[in-house]
């Protein structure tokens, strides 16, 4: 008799061992693993000679990538001759502009929100903002004239990429990347910084060395087939890390060795494929190697590539919670089944964010996880998670992106409780011969959106159409999942299967992305629907002004290419229908 699908995920979690686990993420932790560097070349052929070892057919792949990280920096209070007058240790960033001496008037600006610029010009001048140096914070603070940034971290300095250009630049995106200055002190620093601006105007100079330029940077592939199927399930994360990475990511890669090495041992058992990927490039490139990746193997990822698991820092010291995680909406129940199947906890699922190496809205490919378990946001021991404004259940460790991310900040048994997780997910992605995919939610949550959408714009933009094509689809995709639940014959769940992938490509690109398809968004939030989202500001336009018909005239644009993929879905799903 075939041993059953749940025998086999049970073999496969008592062959995980902790010694593999706890072996490779010491291993990998021993490298400062700079993207382009030599110490990360020797990481990727460990990882690489590893994958080898346990039978995977690997490939190791070059590209050039814009890559930067800092080497100096220096910030000073100074008085009106440029005496030196206080000294901040301070951090800055990768892609942040070098300057040798900037001197400038420094305004106190809180969290940076638009009621703070609309308070204060800081036109030629340094801003002091709260929070962790992002991209968007600093494209805001250039975009109002800024001539520099001073972020106020917690009590440790947090490395960060300030760049909002999403992978290589183009002609285009180039013109985004930073022309400032931005650096990061701690936060007992940034209250005595505050306190001399509250008692009268305050003058600083900044000097920062950052190294900005092309590297010749690798990403790794292990493949294991599938006995059925061309299909496969790509299992990513990046390699690359600040200083020495124990938790970010080198735990992260033991989880993905560890889960490529249990299931080598049963490939046999594998209805599609499985692709392993190590990333270069994403904490010093802004993803450059996943974005070089799904650039020049576009037509192959569309084909063959059915979901995508990333995996990023697990492990982590004092990481107890699970209570939500990423995803695209299709893998929501299969994400929230393993989770609780593996720790009894209903964690909830919540859109994919802009973040991690998520380069491949564009194609169509459903995503599941990226962070995993995290440090409760109200924690208060020697594991208190990073916290700017208000809680929101978990978030990274306070040695998240700093020198201190070292081997004694990883737990075994919460890397354990992880890795089991992701076993669970990637067996079920690779092993069931029906992908684990329910598109209703994703259904509801477009029809929920448009809805709202509809409210908001009244009768300035006519929803109405694209509702009841929603509606249609919403029957279509009830009756895929009816069909699933009952399916057995081969034929039948390949179909299945087909109509799956194809939902997944049509709708992915339109509700999570703005940018074409073979294009990259730029690396900031972006709401569900975002060409729609504008219809909100119509209410608040003269009817006949300009910006009134720009706008109208863009978001029926919009409309229509929402309606048409709608519309090829409702297709997709008719008997006999095709892509």
């Amino acid at each position: 008799m075939p041993t059953s699908f749940d025998t086999i995920e049970s073999e496969l979690l008592n062959a995980l061992s902790r010694d593999h686990l706890w072996e490779t993420n010491r291993h990998i932790a021993q490298w400062v693993r700079l993207s382009g560097s030599r110490d990360e070349r020797a990481a990727f052929e460990y990882v690489q000679g590893r994958l080898d070892a346990y039978g995977l057919r690997t490939a190791w792949l070059e590209h050039p990538a814009l890559v930067s990280y800092p080497l100096k920096a220096d910030l000073q209070v100074i008085d009106a001759s440029g005496r030196a007058l206080a000294r901040y240790t301070c951090l800055s960033h990768a892609f942040s502009a070098s300057v040798e001496n900037l001197e400038a008037e420094v305004v106190d600006l809180g969290f940076g929100k638009p009621t703070d610029y609309a308070a204060n010009d800081v036109r030629g001048k340094v801003a002091l903002i709260d929070g962790l140096a992002t991209p968007t914070a600093v494209y805001a603070a250039e975009r109002a004239g800024s001539v520099g940034q001073i972020f106020v971290n917690d009590d440790h300095l947090h490395n960060m990429i300030v760049s909002t250009v999403w992978g290589t630049p183009t002609t285009q995106s180039a013109e985004r990347l930073p022309r400032t200055p931005a650096v990061s002190i701690v936060a007992a620093d940034g209250r005595a910084l505050r306190a001399q601006i509250a008692a009268g105007a305050t003058r600083v100079r900044i000097a920062t060395r950052v190294f900005t330029g092309w590297q010749s940077t690798p990403i790794v592939i292990g493949d294991l087939p599938g006995r059925a199927s061309d299909d496969w399930v790509m299992f990513s994360g990046h390699l690359d890390s600040w200083d020495y990475g124990a938790m970010d990511n080198g735990s992260a890669n033991a989880t993905m060795l560890e889960v490529a090495r249990v299931l080598a041992q049963r490939k046999e058992e594998l209805y599609r494929g499985l692709r392993v990927i190590f990333w270069s490039g994403h904490s010093h490139g802004r993803y450059a190697g996943s974005t070089w990746y799904a650039d020049h193997f576009w037509e192959e990822l569309y084909d063959h590539c059915v979901a995508h698991v990333n995996v990023d820092s697990t492990g982590a010291r004092g990481a107890t919670y699970y209570g939500s995680f990423q995803t695209h909406m299709e893998l929501a129940g299969l994400g929230a089944q393993v989770i609780e199947q593996e720790i009894g906890l209903k964690s909830q699922p919540y859109r994919m964010t802009r973040a991690g190496d998520m380069s491949f809205n564009g194609i169509g490919i459903p995503a599941l996880f990226m962070e995993l378990s995290q440090v409760p946001a109200d924690a208060t021991d020697a594991e208190a998670a990073l916290s700017f404004g208000e809680p929101t259940g978990g978030k990274m460790p306070w040695w998240w992106h700093t020198s201190e991310d070292t081997f004694d900040k990883v737990d075994l048994e919460v890397l354990e409780r992880d890795t089991r997780i992701y076993l669970r997910a990637v067996w079920r992605l690779c092993g069931a011969a029906r992908l684990p995919m329910d598109f209703r939610p994703v259904v509801q949550d477009i029809e929920t959106q448009l809805a709202d959408l509809q409210r908001a714009a009244g009768d300035r933009l006519d929803l109405r159409p694209v509702l009841q094509r929603v509606s249609m689809l919403a029957e279509r995709v009830n009756d895929l999942a009816r069909r699933a639940a009952s399916a057995d014959a081969p034929a039948e769940i390949s179909e299945l299967n087909r109509k799956m992938k194809t939902l997944s490509r049509l709708l992915i690109p339109i509700t999570y992305s703005a940018a074409s398809r073979f294009d990259h968004d730029p690396a900031w939030s972006l709401p569900f629907l975002p060409g729609l989202q504008a219809a909100r500001e119509l209410p608040q336009l003269d009817p006949a002004s300009d910006r009134h018909r720009f706008l109208q005239t863009e978001l029926v644009r919009h409309r229509n290419a929402l309606a048409f993929a709608l519309r090829q879905a409702i297709e997709a799903l008719t008997v006999g229908g095709r892509q």
